[in-house]
């Protein structure tokens, strides 16, 4: 099943998002929460995922990506 199962919204523009999940492919997610300010990024697979700060630049998970390009610069994805 290799498609968007989900998308799950928490909050609104107007009084701001306390999380956002996608579910998508057999078994995977990503979700992002805010939780006192402070913002959480997840990304995983059904009982397994990793989580990183995303609160602000240079935070967690700028690190994790430059990590992942480094190790894998065939996936690089370039904007025009």
């Amino acid at each position: 099943m290799a498609k968007i199962r989900a998308v799950v919204v928490e909050g609104d523009r107007e009084h701001g998002y306390n999380r956002v999940q996608v579910l998508f492919g057999p078994n995977f997610f990503l979700e992002i929460v805010d939780n006192d300010g402070r913002v959480s990024f997840l990304l995983g697979t059904h009982h397994e995922a990793f989580k990183a700060d995303a609160s602000e630049a240079k935070a967690e998970l700028e690190n994790y990506i430059k990590e992942i390009m480094e190790r894998h610069p065939e996936s690089i994805f370039e904007e025009d």
